[in-house]
């Protein structure tokens, strides 16, 4: 049986995680998923001229060392560098 997660908790959860790794100035969206699992959209200048790889694990690493085992309710991360919007 799948685990279900607390959406709303978890979600102000990785947003101050990603905004104290990121910056204020950071944008950061979080849509609910399945068993409330978090996806989140983030707009950072820190991810500027990285490529894919590098702006996911640039956010994984924060989300697995900051979220430990709750890191395992975020379910999609899309990154983008403020030049990119």
């Amino acid at each position: 049986m799948a685990i279900a997660f607390d959406f709303s908790e978890v979600s102000q959860h990785v947003k101050a995680v990603l905004r104290h790794e990121f910056g204020p100035d950071v944008s950061i969206r979080t849509d609910e998923g399945w068993q409330g699992r978090v996806h989140v959209k983030i707009v950072s200048s820190a991810f500027g001229s990285r490529n894919e790889d590098e702006k996911q694990t640039m956010v994984w690493e924060v989300l697995r060392r900051e979220l430990k085992a709750e890191s395992q309710a975020v379910s999609l991360v899309l990154a983008y560098g403020t030049d990119e919007i």
